[in-house]
């Protein structure tokens, strides 16, 4: 349908909506300051995160420290149990020895402070052998071995010190040495002890268990 107009006026041009740009600024401030919040709440999870993760970092390097701290107690703990427990091997074997009459109190005397000069040797038996005293042992070392040996000789009591056998037993992962040696043995009064007067036969005490040198 055709319209005209008879007036001779323009009709009147359609304003533009208002409102409209001030909508679109108003949005786009909107998303603008959301992501700022998003943003801002990101960064402070993830500082507090952080924290959190240094915080656990710390304690866990604080609990690895304690952690070998307690492995070093431990260690020098089973040390000391081990060395106490060597001490009263020794002392079971000197007393057995002394309890069996293990030949007469000087022999046994002068062989006692011999060993004590030693760091890990322990008698087991002493019987005569012949003409002469035998006497059988363990020691942690061999050097502890040689040790005891250089004693002997070197105390004046003991003659004719003969190493008859010296063998490796180790026992426990534990090295051990056992030795077979025979002697005469002079006492301090300088009267040569015979086999017969020396040491009766008798049960030989509890072997040690093999253990480390104590230092």
């Amino acid at each position: 349908m055709i319209k005209i107009n008879l007036l001779g006026v323009a009709p009147p041009t359609p304003k533009a909506l208002s409102g409209q740009p001030g909508t679109r600024m108003f949005q786009a401030l909107t998303f603008v300051a959301a992501l700022v919040v998003s943003f801002a709440i990101v960064g402070v999870i993830y500082k507090i995160w952080t924290n959190q993760i240094a915080d656990l970092d710390r304690k866990l390097k604080q609990e690895k420290l304690r952690q070998t701290e307690l492995a070093v107690v431990k260690a020098q703990n089973e040390k000391y149990q081990q060395r106490l427990r060597d001490l009263e091997t020794r002392i079971n074997t000197i007393q057995a020895l002394q309890n069996s009459r293990v030949g007469p109190v000087e022999l046994m005397g002068v062989l006692g402070s011999v060993v004590n000069r030693t760091s890990d040797v322990y008698l087991v038996t002493l019987t005569p052998q012949g003409e002469r005293i035998q006497l059988k042992g363990q020691s942690g070392t061999v050097d502890s071995m040689a040790s005891f040996l250089s004693y002997l000789k070197g105390s004046g009591y003991f003659q004719d010190v003969q190493l008859q056998q010296f063998y490796q037993d180790d026992q426990h992962n534990r090295p051990a040495y056992k030795f077979t040696l025979d002697f005469l043995f002079r006492s301090p009064t300088g009267a040569v002890i015979a086999p017969s007067s020396a040491a009766p036969r008798s049960a030989a005490p509890p072997t040690p268990a093999p253990r480390s040198m104590v230092q």
